[in-house]
């Protein structure tokens, strides 16, 4: 825009960088941005623009230079007014590394292991980050937990073949885990789930528990740790 505005006699209309390339890319720009008032707006300049490609202009005219700079400064007018009511969220350094809690949950994870997650599970997981990219911490807590409930579930249907107990509740699961020979070995692992339990999912299902932003990192780095654990288990186990 600040280009055209400052169109002048003798500036080559068609070619790289010059005057029928720019306009084309501030009209594709107000596609994409979805300005759709300005690009209404903009109606004369796809005319100017049209005509001169059709004339194979070489370079503007005074007269082309004057029309224009009054047709982007009109332009112009509309744009800062559409503009006014847009916003941008901006995410702010985290202790969790913004770009993969927006768009690369699974390198937080140890590698390779993400895409054995059931599909809830990487959903979940997925969602949390965002929240937590934008400070959303008591949602990013609740896809945290069921991410993990999810895995946990996924889990127990592996280590145990036979007579598994009906419910698919967190508690029974692990305490159901706890009483097998198979993997009473993995006490460790047994008595961190149940510590997320009781110590996070639990009291996350009441409406007085809200997180702030450190305390749901602290849970995701918990609960990371615990996923980890359970897919290593797996793993051994194959």
């Amino acid at each position: 825009m600040r280009y055209l505005q400052d169109a002048s006699e003798g500036i080559p209309f068609a070619g790289s960088g010059y005057i029928q390339e720019n306009i084309e890319r501030f009209l594709q720009n107000l596609k994409k941005l979805e300005l759709k008032v300005t690009l209404r707006a903009s109606y004369k300049l796809k005319k100017f623009l049209d005509d001169n490609k059709k004339n194979e202009t070489e370079e503007l005219s005074a007269d082309q230079a004057g029309e224009l700079k009054e047709i982007v400064n009109n332009i112009r007018l509309t744009l800062d007014a559409e503009i006014g009511g847009i916003y941008a969220f901006v995410t702010t350094p985290k202790r969790l590394d913004a770009l993969k809690l927006l768009g690369e949950i699974g390198e937080l994870f140890t590698p390779d292991l993400f895409q054995e997650f059931p599909d809830i599970a990487q959903y979940d997981f997925t969602e949390a980050g965002k929240c937590i990219a934008f400070e959303r911490p008591t949602a990013a807590a609740f896809h945290i937990l069921r991410a993990t409930e999810a895995n946990l579930r996924h889990y127990y249907k592996k280590m145990v073949r036979q007579k598994r107990i009906a419910s698919e509740m967190w508690g029974p699961i692990v305490h159901d885990l706890k009483a097998r020979n198979k993997s009473k070995k993995h006490a460790t692992l047994n008595n961190h789930l149940d510590n997320i339990r009781l110590s996070f999912r639990n009291p996350t299902q009441h409406p007085e528990a809200i997180y702030d932003i450190h305390e749901v990192q602290e849970l995701m780095s918990v609960c990371i740790d615990a996923n980890n654990r359970m897919f290593k288990v797996l793993a051994e186990n194959r």
